[in-house]
């Protein structure tokens, strides 16, 4: 089913989309809810619009799953959330900025903190309201960004007391490198510096219901790093081939997004002619070039220019030429039948041979990124079209 109202809304755009599989989201949560079982609930991560899948769309979807909480970064993310009648608990990851307490409580999100002057914000806004407000305390164990540091948590902690309309209702930290065997030994020592950091709280009479510190790296390599509920991100999405550890079984996760395009021209080039900015593509033979209404705008990145391929008719066809900002080039002189309006998949699997595929792994390796900033990346001028019979407007 599509996002947009009707099919001649799709049909008068520009040919470029992305589908969005929710029926693989929900198999690909089913098998995380089914991994950690009991032990753990799940926080799904839908920040960064859900990894550029459609935070809505996504989030809806996962509800019907049984999603316990969902991950946000901001609280504007979350705000969208409650915006379109998401209810379910919704962690905002990076806390709030000054002047977003209030918003906060009023919409029953639930900040991340790791500053005093974050709980004396929250603590009037809370007061303000007549209420008292959830927060997830962040511990710093080895990550180096947002948290407060592990040697340094006793004396934050015996600060809070006099914050009484703000309840410690989680402790988390995050995983530096769960995917990375050479840095076991910083995984340990976060491990172990995360239930020491828990202990500090408990010793000053704190009860948390939540805690957690495992990613996607963490759900599936480090059973020790699970807690009570964990924070799946990348394998919702079906990416976690340069994600998850090496020495992991082959997870049995579905792709969620492909990217798709039409040829919207084709001409012959001669030998020895140049195509694209920069004369960086020569012709080496008579070649039919298909020119594709697509560019790094889209978020099909300038680094695949030359080195990535799509396919065509059932064939792998290599881009030529440097990708520009709406535009990119094909040599499709190898494709038997080849006609304008054809469609190219620059991203996902063919429909007609199962063993064609371009996944986003793959394009994260060829211009040296990660495969979550293939997905983040794909523009809002791109129109998602989500996939799914039980998805509705």
């Amino acid at each position: 089913m599509s996002s947009f109202n009707d099919q001649e809304n799709i049909l008068a755009r520009r040919p470029t989309w992305a589908e969005i599989d929710l029926n693989h989201l929900a198999a690909n949560f089913k098998r995380v809810k089914q991994r950690v079982g009991p032990v753990a609930r799940v926080m799904a991560v839908v920040k960064a619009n859900a990894y550029g899948h459609g935070a809505v769309a996504c989030a809806r979807r996962l509800v019907s799953e049984g999603a316990d909480w969902f991950g946000v970064a901001l609280p504007e993310e979350a705000i969208e959330l409650r915006s379109a009648g998401i209810t379910q608990p919704v962690l905002c990851l990076g806390g709030f900025w000054p002047g977003q307490a209030a918003a906060c409580i009023q919409h029953q999100l639930t900040p991340v903190v790791y500053r005093l002057d974050m709980f004396e914000a929250l603590n009037q806004a809370a007061l303000n309201a007549g209420v008292v407000a959830d927060v997830h305390v962040k511990v710093d164990t080895g990550m180096g960004r947002l948290g407060i540091r592990f040697d340094g948590l006793s004396e934050f902690v015996a600060a809070l007391e006099r914050f009484r309309n703000v309840r410690i209702d989680g402790i988390m930290s995050h995983l530096a490198a769960a995917d990375d065997a050479s840095c076991q030994p910083l995984t340990r020592d976060q491990i172990q510096r995360f239930e020491d950091a828990v202990v500090v709280f408990r010793d000053h009479g704190y009860r948390p219901t939540h805690l957690h510190l495992a990613n996607s790296a963490g759900v599936y390599g480090h059973r020790e790093a699970w807690g009570n509920m964990v924070r799946p991100g990348g394998v919702l999405y079906g990416l976690w081939r340069d994600v998850l550890p090496l020495t992991t079984t082959k997870p049995e996760l579905l792709p969620v997004m492909s990217l798709h395009t039409r040829i919207s021209l084709l001409k012959w080039v001669p030998p020895g002619e140049t195509i694209g900015y920069g004369c960086t593509f020569e012709a080496s033979r008579r070649s039919l070039i298909a020119t594709l209404p697509v560019g790094y705008h889209d978020g099909y990145m300038r680094g695949l220019s030359n080195r990535a391929h799509v396919i065509v008719r059932g064939m792998y066809a290599p881009v030529v030429g440097r990708i520009s900002m709406d535009l990119t080039l094909i040599d499709v002189t190898n494709v038997s039948g080849v006609e304008v309006d054809d469609q190219v998949t620059l991203l996902g699997w063919d429909r007609q041979n199962a063993e064609l595929k371009i996944v986003a792994e793959d394009l994260a390796r060829i211009v040296g990124t990660l495969s979550y900033e293939v997905t983040c990346g794909i523009s809002e001028r791109v129109p998602r079209v989500y996939i799914s019979a039980d998805y509705t407007n």
